[in-house]
């Protein structure tokens, strides 16, 4: 089984994000859960920047595709209302890991990477094998995820917590402190709403 999912990453203004976070609780997350094969959504918005990340998880491709038309004006409405740009990539989901016992996240950070398209199967084994356990056993760490594009040689690694010192505290049991060697950029986001139903995955 292989989880697709998509991100909508809108550039907007900081004095919009209070009104966007509330259309998309109150009106675009119950929508789009309610879509067939959908198996969850999350949002992430940084208060400060403006940015917002909408991520959505379907059962197929074909089903994240589908699923286009509808999204679709709710994507331009929480445009509208940041008066924001919007990038749209695909995704597999890789890797997804969740504290069993956990307080409601209060920040997450994401970590986008360059990976060779020939080498993603070593970057996958690297993070499940050294970096997810790593995290786990920080204080504060609530979730973590790895979703690759293979065809424009993307990763991108979120981890939610409860402590904004996690990501500080990260270090790997070989004793590397970055989550990967070719990093693209890392963001940090003041504000999750995670709705996520993806099952816990070691690697696809």
């Amino acid at each position: 089984m292989t989880i697709h999912a998509r991100t909508a990453i809108h550039h907007g203004r900081p004095e919009n994000v209070k009104a966007c976070v509330r259309f998309l609780r109150d009106d675009a997350v119950p929508t789009i859960l309610s879509m067939p094969q959908c198996v969850g959504l999350s949002v992430l918005a940084d208060h400060r920047s403006g940015l917002c990340i909408v991520s959505t998880a379907w059962e197929t491709r074909e089903a994240m595709h589908a699923s286009v038309v509808r999204i679709r004006p709710l994507r331009d409405q929480t445009s509208k209302i940041l008066h924001s740009s919007v990038d749209l990539e695909e995704w597999q989901v890789v890797a997804m890991h969740r504290k069993q016992v956990a307080r409601a996240p209060v920040g997450a950070q994401v970590t986008w990477l360059r990976v060779d398209p020939a080498a993603v199967d070593a970057v996958i084994d690297d993070y499940v094998r050294y970096t997810q356990p790593a995290l786990a056993a920080i204080t504060g760490f609530c979730s973590a995820s790895m979703l690759v594009n293979r065809e424009w040689g993307h990763a991108a690694i979120t981890i939610s917590y409860d402590d904004p010192g996690v990501t500080s505290r990260f270090r790997r049991t070989d004793g590397k402190t970055a989550l990967g060697t070719d990093i693209m950029r890392v963001q940090d986001f003041d504000h999750v709403l995670p709705h996520l139903r993806v099952p816990d995955l070691a690697s696809y």
